[in-house]
């Protein structure tokens, strides 16, 4: 699922965009999970690094979008971002802060869907955070889309991948924090689940991938709420 944010003013304007986006869905059978925000400073309050693409309006009210574009750029150097505006040459500073592409409004459908196939397919090449695990003396890198879940036994991590299992010393406190950006959330007090790979939720059951997993009572709510925050994009 691909993790979109958008920063738009006019309730006219956000309707027409979320409504192309919906139609690419069902041409391209892709799937998008949508956030929007109407105010630039509650976004850059909010936002916290693992969204895969952003919509943002250049002209937005009492903040310039070029500035908010600025300061999503020292928080993630990595999101791909598409600016919307009324006019072309308000965009042309975009290479500042490595704008994928432009939007100019009203918006046109066929050029929106070439522009929007362009812009996933240079998401997709940007590479992805890697993890460096030291696990019987060889070190792995792995992609965190690969990790399913994580889990500690005796101050021994277990990292439970796409392919097998690595075994590597550390606190899972110090795991936690450095994946919860990427959607990981613990489902008890000795496991991290990957919510992309969250198959189902059935009472204190968690399946993830092929595995089925304990949710703990103390951590039930805040899990179930992460799972459904994550599915609807949240």
């Amino acid at each position: 699922m691909v993790q979109i944010i958008i920063i738009e003013d006019d309730p006219q304007d956000l309707a027409q965009l979320q409504d192309c986006l919906r139609r690419f869905e069902a041409e391209q059978n892709v799937r998008f999970a949508l956030q929007t925000y109407t105010d630039p400073k509650l976004f850059l309050q909010a936002y916290r690094p693992g969204a895969d693409l952003i919509f943002m309006d250049i002209q937005l009210p009492h903040f310039n979008g070029m500035d908010a574009a600025r300061r999503l750029r020292e928080m993630d150097p990595d999101v791909g971002l598409v600016f919307i505006t009324n006019m072309e040459q308000f965009a042309v500073n975009g290479y500042e802060v490595d704008a994928l592409d432009f939007v100019v409004k009203p918006i046109n459908a066929l050029r929106f869907s070439s522009m929007l196939r362009k812009a996933l397919k240079r998401i997709a090449q940007r590479g992805e955070k890697e993890l460096v695990i030291q696990s019987s003396g060889t070190i792995h890198r792995v992609k965190v889309s690969q990790v399913r879940y994580v889990e500690i036994r005796d101050h021994l991590l277990l990292y439970h991948t796409e392919v097998g299992r690595l075994e590597s010393w550390g606190k899972l406190s110090e795991v936690e924090e450095e994946l919860t950006p990427y959607h990981f959330v613990r489902c008890s007090s000795s496991c991290l689940v990957n919510l992309r790979h969250v198959v189902s939720v059935d009472g204190n059951t968690v399946k993830v991938g092929d595995a089925n997993l304990t949710v703990s009572i103390r951590r039930r709510k805040a899990f179930l709420a992460a799972v459904t925050d994550y599915l609807s994009g949240k």
